[in-house]
C-alpha cells in the first residue's frame, strides 16, 4: 500500500513537472513573440519617425533655397535697376557735354525728324532756356533748312527738361516728345531689356524646386 502512495506522488509530480516544463515553454513562446511583435512596432515608429524628420528636413532645404533665390534676385533686379539708372545719366551727360556745333547738329536731325511725323503744316517747337538762346538767332536759316515745308514756331515758352526739344501741332493736341528726358523714358526698357540679357548670360539659371 505504502508503495503504491509512493508512486502515485511520483506520477503526481512527474506530471505536474511536466505541465509546469509545457507552459514555461508555451511562456517563453508568447514571450518571444511579445517581444517581436514590440520590435516590429518599434521599427515601424522609428521609420515613420525617420521619414517625418526626413521630409521635414527636405522642407526645410527647400525653403531655404528658395528664399536663396528670392535673396538673389531681389539683388539682380536692384543691380539691373542701378545699371538702367547709371546708363541713362551717362547717356544724359553725354548729350549735355557734346560741343555747341555738334549739339546743334543733333537738334537739327531731331527737328527734321520729328516734324516729317506730322500732317500739321504748322507746328510749335519748344526747348529749354539755354538751347532757345542758342537757337533763336538762327532760327530762320535753321527751319529753312530742315523743314522748309512747315511752319515752325520757336515757342518762348521755353521748359525745365535738359536739352533736345519737344513738337506739338497749333491746338497741342498732338505732341512728340524729343526731348533727352523723354528719350530716355522711351529708351529705358529697351536699356534695362539689353542689361537683363548681358546680366543672365553670366549668371548659371538657379536650380527648380
Amino acid at each position: 500500500m505504502e508503495n503504491q502512495l509512493e508512486q502515485l506522488e511520483t506520477a503526481i509530480r512527474n506530471q505536474a513537472k511536466n505541465l509546469a516544463d509545457v507552459n514555461l515553454q508555451s511562456a517563453q513562446q508568447q514571450r518571444a513573440k511579445i517581444l517581436a511583435d514590440a520590435n516590429k512596432q518599434l521599427n515601424k515608429r522609428e521609420e515613420r519617425e525617420v521619414e517625418k524628420a526626413q521630409a521635414a528636413a527636405e522642407q526645410e532645404y527647400r525653403r531655404k533655397v528658395q528664399a536663396g533665390e528670392i535673396a538673389m534676385q531681389a539683388e539682380l533686379d536692384q543691380l539691373r535697376w542701378s545699371l538702367v539708372q547709371s546708363v541713362v545719366d551717362n547717356m544724359q551727360q553725354h548729350l549735355q557735354n557734346l560741343a555747341s556745333d555738334a549739339y546743334t547738329d543733333l537738334l537739327k536731325q531731331y527737328l527734321t525728324y520729328t516734324a516729317s511725323k506730322f500732317t500739321d503744316k504748322d507746328l510749335v517747337i519748344e526747348v529749354n532756356a539755354k538751347d532757345y538762346k542758342l537757337l533763336e538767332p538762327q532760327w530762320q536759316a535753321i527751319i529753312t533748312e530742315c523743314v522748309p515745308d512747315k511752319n515752325c514756331t520757336l515757342s518762348t515758352d521755353t521748359k525745365p527738361f535738359s536739352g533736345g526739344l519737344l513738337i506739338h501741332n497749333v491746338t497741342n493736341r498732338i505732341r512728340i516728345d524729343n526731348s533727352f528726358e523723354g528719350l530716355m523714358a522711351r529708351l529705358e526698357n529697351e536699356i534695362y531689356q539689353v542689361i537683363t540679357a548681358q546680366l543672365f548670360a553670366s549668371v548659371n539659371p538657379t536650380r527648380n524646386i
